[in-house]
């Protein structure tokens, strides 16, 4: 085991997981990514190195799995100092179209995954009296729109778990902050609903708020953040 910061990012993938995780290695940490696809991990294994990042094929809705994946980035690279938690599955679909297999699995990939995460690290986080613990959020998660019932109550949902743990596990020196990002990040998504570019958030930009929220000082810390590009109306 080292004594390195280790920065673990839930959800790897293309775009702004792979973004914050390139911040944190840039700023001295040890990074740890869980995915579902093995071939998001090795992305950014090649990426950043194997010497400064682990990954661990995981389902992040599984206890069991999360908790095991945890435990193994701990064991290479000591105790987590930031757990980021951008796991999250998109659908916009009309309500009466909606299968209650898809609405569930909706919450599953956005709330129940930040659950395991937060079960997994917070013990430690809390008994160390120090880190982060930081959950992405969406415009859904204030405003739900037609269209995105399922997406916005799982974000809904989402927003209040980040609340509560806040208020629980703030005092006793964990920072929780959750990211309301309204707007459309630069990227596949983008592209492929012709979304321009200056109309974007770019990835890296974002990443490096996260990266800021980590390193805040105690006496004034950011519960919640909202960030948008300029040209986004709100």
């Amino acid at each position: 085991m080292s004594n390195e910061k280790l920065a673990i990012v839930a959800g790897v993938g293309p775009g702004l997981s792979s973004s914050i995780a390139t911040a944190f290695s840039k700023a001295g940490y040890k990074v740890g990514g869980l995915a579902r696809r093995e071939e998001n991990l090795s992305n950014l294994a090649n990426s950043l190195g194997a010497d400064n990042f682990k990954g661990v094929k995981t389902d992040l809705t599984s206890p069991e799995e999360v908790a095991s994946a945890v435990a193994e980035l701990e064991e290479a690279y000591g105790p987590t100092a930031v757990y980021v938690h951008n796991a999250t599955s998109l659908l916009v679909k009309p309500f009466l179209d909606i299968s209650a297999d898809e609405f569930e699995m909706t919450w599953r990939s956005a709330v129940m995954t930040a659950f395991n995460g937060a079960q997994s690290v917070l013990p430690g986080l809390v008994e160390r009296g120090e880190g982060a613990f930081l959950i992405t959020g969406a415009t859904a998660a204030v405003r739900g729109g037609a269209n995105f019932s399922g997406f916005a109550s799982a974000k809904f949902a989402l927003r209040g778990l980040a609340q509560s743990l806040a208020r629980q596990f703030g005092p006793q020196g964990v920072h929780v902050a959750h990211v309301v990002i309204d707007g459309v990040i630069w990227g596949a998504s983008a592209k492929r609903f012709g979304v321009d570019r200056e109309k974007c958030m770019e990835p890296d930009d974002i990443a490096q708020v996260y990266l800021n929220l980590a390193h805040q000082p105690k006496s004034c810390w950011t519960h919640e953040m909202d960030i948008r590009p300029s040209t986004e109306n709100f």
